[in-house]
């Protein structure tokens, strides 16, 4: 695997730091999280031991990294729940993400058990976790660890796009325009669709295109508008792609 120069130099200057975190009595959430990178990604013994001393010492943070640090080691990936677990009980938001996602997923050795899984992105969503709020949605709408709720899944879905999740605010477009869990509005459907393509959401771009395209009962149409969208898209896509060669 060919490693990017720009990633490659930050695991280097993480690593020249790592030697200052050992003699760190009460480190920084950034610096747990810096450690954290080079035990996900540099596999490096030193990163992984000292976040098993910060986890052993109660921080929470430290639970959550090691965990995710865990998860990525196919050999020790089954221990990385019970770290989790900690983590989230002690209130860390991205640990009750990552918990419920586990429980949804049965992973981490953890067994799947969908109400646990909602009961955790509960959790996470009050902590202001969007992503959490748009797995809510999704399984309101599709009675995953809930009774299928198409009203509820719509507030969720309202919730993680205050929040900024981009996809939310596509799907919450959709439930508008067809009057999905909500009052069909044409108006609000182009609003969250539009705010969807500006938060760069591929889908959302192409279907606010194609509707000024054609022109419909969301707004009238722009075909200039509609063409500069596409080569938005299509420049954004090659950039991406670029990047990852």
């Amino acid at each position: 695997m060919v490693i990017k120069k720009p990633l490659a130099i930050t695991l280097l200057l993480l690593a020249a730091s790592l030697g200052a975190c050992t003699s760190e009595v009460v480190p920084d959430n950034a610096r747990i999280e810096s450690v954290g990178m080079l035990a996900l990604h540099g596999r490096q013994p030193g990163a992984v031991a000292q976040l098993q001393a910060w986890a052993a010492a109660g921080r929470p943070v430290a639970q959550r990294e090691l965990a995710l640090a865990l998860a990525s080691m196919p050999d020790q990936s089954a221990q990385a729940g019970a770290w989790l677990l900690k983590a989230a009980a002690a209130g860390d938001p991205e640990a009750r993400f990552q918990l419920a996602q586990a429980f949804y997923q049965g992973n981490l050795g953890l067994k799947l058990d969908q109400a646990q899984a909602w009961s955790w992105y509960e959790r996470a969503a009050a902590s202001g976790n969007a992503k959490a709020g748009f797995m809510l949605a999704r399984m309101a709408k599709y009675g995953e660890g809930v009774p299928r709720n198409l009203q509820l899944s719509a507030t969720w879905l309202l919730e993680a796009s205050k929040q900024g999740n981009a996809q939310a605010m596509f799907l919450l477009s959709n439930a508008y325009a067809a009057g999905e869990g909500v009052e069909q509005n044409p108006q609000l459907a182009r609003v969250w669709l539009e705010r969807s393509a500006e938060g760069d959401f591929p889908v959302a771009i192409q279907a606010l295109a194609m509707s000024l395209e054609s022109g419909d009962q969301h707004g009238e149409r722009d075909p200039v508008r509609a063409r500069h969208l596409i080569k938005e898209a299509t420049d954004e896509r090659s950039m991406r792609w670029n990047n990852y060669q």
